[in-house]
């Protein structure tokens, strides 16, 4: 009995032992699979890791070039006077350059960048800077950056002048945009979402009087608003727009730039600005500033303006500057594009008056849409003057005349003058005048002087100007402001952003 189940158990390993040798084999081959695997995701892991790296490099060596291009740009190599051309660059195209980025220890290649700039022009007056990192090797991704370079212009601030300014109440007035004197301010607004800036201390407000560099006679003293007072802080050179002023000239060619007609018994010239960005231009013949002119049938109200007839229209020219070597008369509605108008005789010919010149506004100036589409800059190299007559013939009648509007939508620039109201408040003040309505200013109004729409009796009521005004900052020219307008700081990174690889600046 024992023998046979001694026999069977025999046989049943003989029959068991294949089966065992199977599971050990299948078992060995799942093994090996498994390493096979763990091998391949450990070399696939190291290839991640490597192309993240290089990722990550291609990024930064980017990033170096744009660096690179704002120390040129702060460094003056790379400015308005060469187009910000890329300096050092002996190629045709000197907007473009591939460079190579070396470690500075030992010389080893850390990658090649290509950089390409695209100046100012009439349509964005931004830098635009496009870097990107060129692959050397099959792990390395090429990465673009795309970043817009910009300069703090005049236009920065809702109202910038040298002398003090007073801006008054109530309390709840809107006066949002930036703000700066070189003197002092009296500001009586707590409504304000800027910075209020004075480059002084201290001043003399009125004679023997000193005050804080900016200060309130009616605001309390615990006001959230002061906390947006700022003082001393460096203050802006007006001079500088004498510069500016040539480079301006050499930017409006032929027609653009129009000369000094006052030897022909010419007052100055006329334009009108017309929609669709063209203008047309004229040469004046006459001016008067009464304030007890009135002729119903023109709608002549504090004078008028004599004119030639209008030439054909042209079209803004296209670096978007018009310069003129006189006097100037403006006015348009319903505009589009990106204008400046510069006047200063400065640049007159031997013979000619270099006086300082005044741009006079004569009727309004308005977009045809405020989105930042359209942007007009006014840069005088006196006063920027705003006549009786103005809006000039528009209409009215005997008793609304008083009611008459004008609205200025533009950057404005007085640099040896002032923005002003011209007006008569001589005799006695029941006859002052002209008196007109509400004036509108959506933009920016630097002026060297004290600018004024006014002046009134208080005490009866009778006034000579605007009885009313009303100040809105275009805040798309915080960072796109007119043509060539005048800068006051240095140039800064606005915005940046990765582009997909097929914009590579190759």
């Amino acid at each position: 009995m024992r023998h046979e189940l001694r026999q069977h158990l025999r046989n049943v390993w003989r029959n068991e032992h294949g089966y065992v040798l199977a599971l050990v084999m299948l078992a060995l081959m799942a093994m090996a699979m498994m390493s096979a695997v763990l091998v391949t995701q450990i070399s696939i892991s190291q290839q991640h890791v490597a192309r993240d790296r290089a990722y990550t490099q291609s990024l930064t060596v980017a990033e170096a070039g744009l660096n690179q291009y704002l120390w040129m740009v702060a460094s003056g190599s790379s400015a308005d006077m060469n187009n910000f051309k890329i300096p050092g660059d002996p190629t045709p195209n000197d907007h473009h350059h591939v460079y190579e980025l070396t470690d500075p220890y030992n010389g080893e290649l850390l990658g090649r960048y290509a950089m390409q700039v695209t100046p100012p022009s009439a349509g964005d007056s931004r830098v635009t800077v496009r870097v990107t990192r060129l692959a050397n090797s099959p792990t390395e991704v090429p990465r673009t950056i795309e970043a817009h370079l910009g300069r703090p212009a005049f236009s920065e601030y809702i109202l910038l002048v040298d002398e003090q300014v007073y801006i008054g109440g109530p309390a709840d007035r809107v006066w949002h945009g930036k703000t700066h004197s070189n003197t002092g301010i009296r500001i009586e607004t707590a409504n304000i979402i800027d910075s209020i800036n004075c480059a002084r201390s201290t001043y003399e407000y009125t004679s023997g009087n000193t005050k804080p560099g900016i200060w309130s006679q009616d605001l309390p003293s615990n006001s959230p608003s002061k906390t947006y007072w700022h003082f001393p802080v460096p203050q802006i050179d007006f001079d500088i727009v004498t510069s500016d002023f040539a480079r301006l000239s050499s930017l409006a060619p032929g027609e653009a730039n129009l000369p000094y007609v006052g030897g022909g018994g010419f007052l100055g010239w006329y334009i009108k600005l017309l929609p669709n960005k063209r203008y047309q231009v004229a040469r004046v013949t006459a001016e008067t500033e009464n304030r007890s002119t009135w002729n119903p049938a023109t709608n002549d109200y504090g004078g008028t303006l004599s004119i030639e007839s209008l030439s054909a229209a042209r079209n803004y020219p296209p670096n978007g500057v018009i310069y003129v070597n006189d006097d100037v008369w403006i006015e348009g509605t319903g505009l589009h594009g990106r204008l400046t108008v510069a006047s200063s005789g400065q640049l007159n010919p031997s013979g000619a008056p270099r006086n300082a010149t005044t741009i006079s506004v004569v009727g309004d100036i308005t977009y045809a849409a405020k989105d930042g589409s359209a942007a007009i800059g006014l840069i005088a190299q006196n006063d920027v003057k705003i006549p009786m007559y103005a809006p000039w013939r528009k209409s009215c009648t005997a008793s609304t005349r008083e009611q008459l509007t004008l609205e200025i939508d533009a950057a404005l620039i007085s640099q040896k003058g002032k923005e002003y109201v011209s007006y008569d408040s001589t005799g006695n003040a029941y006859s002052w005048g002209p008196r007109r309505g509400t004036l509108t200013f959506f933009g920016s109004v630097s002026s060297y002087a004290t600018p004024y729409r006014r002046t009134d009796t208080r005490a009866d009521g009778h006034y000579a100007g605007f009885f009313y005004g009303v100040n809105t900052y275009d805040h798309f020219l915080l960072h796109n402001p007119p043509p060539h307008f005048p800068k006051v700081g240095t140039y800064q990174i606005l915005d940046w952003t990765e582009l997909p690889s097929s914009s590579e600046a190759v």
